[in-house]
């Protein structure tokens, strides 16, 4: 009976120290890219990283993310307003998209699976701009994420204490034995 006792007791000191909390966290970053000159057929690959912003890979879960881009128009009369086009990768290809029109705030909101994998194990999301025809600038790229941080607590004194009794119940039990036999 005593010894069903003590493991009863240790077992729930365990349990009361390995417990973890998820709480909901949401995690911004934003690229330094103001002003980058994307010119005519080139492509410029960059990465959000949202581990410098406190998200923890395989610790921390991203249940979502959009990732907002704005474009503007260089002003080089080269191209003509409207006849420049760029494309946004993203990993995988459902968050991949063509931009056509610039200067208008936000020019692509989106999000991809493959994206979402990358930022749950890495941390960081790779995206490339294209121009598939004309020269335009890079504004801003912020990514927002959502999910939820895992946050592990620490133990109350009152489960290390019956960790404690738990230890002794089985450290007394087997002296016990040793002086019987």
């Amino acid at each position: 009976m005593n010894r069903i006792f003590t493991l009863v007791l240790l077992a729930f000191g365990f349990a009361s120290a390995a417990h973890a909390d998820y709480i909901p966290a949401s995690w911004t970053d934003s690229a330094n890219v103001n002003g980058v000159y994307i010119g005519d057929r080139q492509s410029y690959t960059y990465s959000h990283d949202l581990t410098d912003n406190g998200f923890r890979p395989l610790n921390d879960l991203i249940s979502s993310f959009r990732l907002s881009i704005n474009l503007a128009d260089d002003d080089n009369n080269l191209w003509r307003d409207g006849l420049e086009f760029a494309f946004i990768d993203l990993p995988g290809i459902e968050g991949d998209s063509f931009v056509a029109s610039f200067g208008s705030g936000e020019e692509y909101g989106g999000f991809s699976i493959l994206g979402l994998l990358q930022l749950n194990a890495l941390g960081t999301l790779t995206v490339t701009i294209s121009s598939i025809m004309g020269d335009f600038n890079l504004v801003s790229s912020v990514l927002t994420a959502q999910g939820v941080s895992n946050v592990a607590n620490v133990p109350e004194p009152g489960a290390l204490g019956l960790l404690g009794v738990g230890l002794l119940g089985i450290a007394l039990s087997k002296r016990r034995r040793k002086q019987t036999a």
